[in-house]
C-alpha cells in the first residue's frame, strides 16, 4: 500500500489529502472540493463537492488525470444524492502489479433520479456512459458514498446507507441485485465492505468501539448468511487519552492483511494488529471517509500532483 486519501473538512472547506505510508512517497497538495471515493488497480476515483457534481480518474505515480463526461441529468435530480462508484481496470489478461492508464471502467450506483436503483458504466474506451441498468426498488436510504466499493472476484458490492443493504453488480454477467435485510445484528452505518485474502467478501463493522468482521456465506441454493470472524476491542489498542472517553469512531478501513485505519476525533490512527503498534498518521476535525491507495511504486521515482 502507498498510502491513503483522507476526505477532510478544513479551514478550506472539504478536501481530499493524500497521506503517503512511508516517508519514501512524497506527500500531495489538499484537493479543495474533491472527495476520493474509490481506488483500485493505481487509479484513484474522485467527485467534486461543490456545484454539479463532476467525476475524475486520477493516477498518482504519473500524475494523469482524466475528467469524465457528465452523467445524465436524472443523476442529480435526487436532493439527497445518493450514489458511489467504483473504479477498476478494462485490460483483458492484466494483472495489476504495475497497473495504470488506460483502459479503465467507472460503474456508478444510485438512484438516478427514479425510484429504482440504477447503474451506469463508464468505459474509457468509448468515452462515454452506458444506458442505466435498473437492480431492484431503492431502498430508504439509498446508496453511500462513506465506504469504497469492495470488488471481489467479478463482483462488485456496494453499500446502502445506514448499514440496512448491499448492492451487488456482476461485471460479467452484468446483472445487478439488492441484499437487504442483512443478517448482522451489529450492522450500522460505519460498515466497509472488503475483499479477504482467501477471495471471500466481508463486511467491517464498527459498533460502540468494537470492529466487527463478518464473512460472507453463500449456500448451494444462492442464500446469504453471516459468520462473525473476528472481534477488534478498540479500547485496548488506543492511547490511554483517547480510551479516558467513550471511543467516537467517525470512519474507518481495513488495511489486508493487519492493519486497519481508525478516525475517531480529531485523530486518525493507524493500527498495526499483528504488532499492536499504534500511531496518529493524520488530525483533522471532521473526517468522512478513507480510501486505502495501492501501486507499484519505486522509491525515487517521482509521484506527482494532482
Amino acid at each position: 500500500m502507498l498510502g491513503y486519501l483522507c476526505n477532510l473538512l478544513n479551514d478550506m472547506g472539504p478536501v481530499s489529502r493524500f497521506i503517503p505510508a512511508s516517508p519514501a512517497y512524497p506527500r500531495h497538495p489538499d484537493q479543495v472540493n474533491w472527495k476520493a471515493i474509490d481506488a483500485r488497480h493505481g487509479r484513484v476515483l474522485l467527485r467534486s463537492v461543490r456545484g454539479r457534481p463532476r467525476i475524475s480518474v486520477w493516477d498518482p505515480v504519473t500524475g494523469e488525470r482524466w475528467e469524465l463526461p457528465p452523467l445524465s441529468d436524472a443523476w442529480y435530480e435526487d436532493d439527497e444524492d445518493y450514489w458511489n462508484a467504483a473504479v477498476l481496470c478494462a485490460a483483458t489478461g492484466c494483472g495489476h502489479l504495475d497497473c495504470r492508464g488506460k483502459p479503465f471502467l467507472v460503474v456508478c450506483a444510485g438512484s438516478c433520479g427514479t425510484e429504482m436503483i440504477s447503474l451506469c458504466i463508464y468505459s474509457s474506451e468509448t468515452g462515454s456512459w452506458s444506458e442505466p441498468i435498473f437492480a431492484a426498488p431503492r431502498p430508504e436510504y439509498g446508496v453511500t458514498d462513506q465506504a469504497p466499493p469492495a470488488l471481489v472476484g467479478n463482483t462488485l458490492y456496494f453499500m446502502v446507507r445506514m448499514g440496512t443493504g448491499i448492492l451487488r453488480y456482476d461485471l460479467v454477467t452484468r446483472e445487478a441485485t439488492m441484499d437487504e435485510n442483512l443478517a448482522v445484528k451489529s450492522l450500522n452505518y460505519s460498515s466497509v465492505p472488503m475483499a479477504l485474502e482467501d477471495g471471500g467478501m466481508a463486511l467491517g463493522v464498527e459498533n460502540y468501539s468494537k470492529l466487527f468482521l463478518w464473512s460472507m456465506e453463500t449456500s448451494p441454493k444462492g442464500d446469504i448468511s453471516w459468520k462473525k470472524i473476528r472481534m477488534i476491542e478498540l479500547n485496548e489498542l488506543l492511547p490511554v487519552t483517547v480510551r479516558d472517553r467513550p471511543v467516537d469512531v467517525n470512519c474507518f478501513a481495513f488495511v489486508p492483511p493487519f492493519g486497519i485505519l481508525v478516525y475517531t476525533p480529531p485523530r486518525l490512527f493507524s493500527i498495526d494488529l499483528m504488532s499492536d503498534k499504534v500511531e496518529v498518521v493524520c488530525e483533522g476535525r471532521y473526517m468522512s471517509g478513507i480510501v486505502p491507495y495501492r501501486s507499484f511504486y519505486i522509491p525515487g521515482i517521482t509521484l506527482h500532483g494532482f
